[in-house]
């Protein structure tokens, strides 16, 4: 029977004839030269393969870093539009430039100056002045009128009572490049971005020149201190009227319009 001794004898026997070979022999048999330049050769191919893998990675991150660029480029142009009634932008991918007060013809003139209502800013800068002098061209500040609903001051509308109080406004910037004031909707159609809502608005129908149309957030803010009836400019609710070009229904004689301002 095969013991442990004769495994030792066995194994004592093999390193003393281990011993009789020379150093280079040794060398050979444990790793041979060539063994070695075969292990060079590959890892020189590794790294090669390395390189190349590293080098496309930088070239698809180059072109990542362009798309990129352009993209940014593409979405700086954006479009612009005015939140009547309040000082701030929605947080929807859209910055304020700056916010203001709203202004437009006062009433007092009748015909010619301005129709359109514009976002005064907040930070007036003046070049060339003559306080004595007048000019003929004038603006003036806009107040929440509504005077048929005055009795609640159209909280039932905004939720809280704006009667005779001025009105602000801010200049919206979004990334998205259109944008349009839709009258008669609550939301925005498919593939259109709610910047907000509210409603219809314009100046008095007996007034004595034109207003425009525009939208009036559905919660307005309020300038602080401006709550004197002026009656300068003013804004009311604007309905429709049935029974001659307007479609009814889908309209309803009577029934004040909403509005939406919407981008894509």
């Amino acid at each position: 029977m095969f013991s442990i001794f004769s495994f030792v004898s066995v194994c004592c026997f093999l390193v003393n004839a281990d011993d009789g070979l020379n150093s280079d022999t040794k060398r050979l048999v444990l790793h041979s030269e060539l063994d070695l330049a075969h292990e060079v050769a590959t890892l020189r191919q590794e790294l090669k393969q390395y390189k190349d893998e590293i080098q496309n990675l930088t070239s698809r991150l180059n072109e990542k870093d362009t798309q990129i660029a352009k993209l940014e480029a593409a979405s700086g142009s954006g479009s612009s539009y005015v939140r009547w009634g309040r000082t701030t932008c929605p947080g929807n991918g859209t910055d304020i430039v700056y916010s203001g007060y709203m202004g437009t013809a006062s009433n007092d003139f009748k015909v010619g100056t301005g129709s359109n209502y514009l976002c005064l800013s907040e930070k007036p800068q003046w070049d060339h002045y003559e306080d004595s002098i007048e000019s003929l061209g004038k603006i003036a500040g806009v107040e929440y009128q509504f005077v048929n609903h005055r009795g609640n001051g159209a909280s039932n509308f905004f939720g809280y009572n704006v009667y005779n109080d001025n009105a602000p406004c801010a200049v919206c910037h979004t990334r998205r490049s259109s944008s349009i004031m839709i009258p008669g909707r609550m939301d925005c159609y498919s593939g259109w971005t709610k910047e907000y809502n509210g409603y219809l608005v314009s100046g008095w129908v007996g007034q004595s020149h034109d207003s425009e149309f525009i939208c009036l957030d559905r919660r307005p803010e309020t300038v602080v201190g401006g709550k004197t009836d002026d009656d300068e400019a003013r804004l009311f609710f604007v309905e429709a009227v049935c029974g001659k070009s307007l479609e009814c229904p889908p309209y309803i004689h009577g029934r004040e319009l909403t509005c939406v301002v919407c981008s894509k």
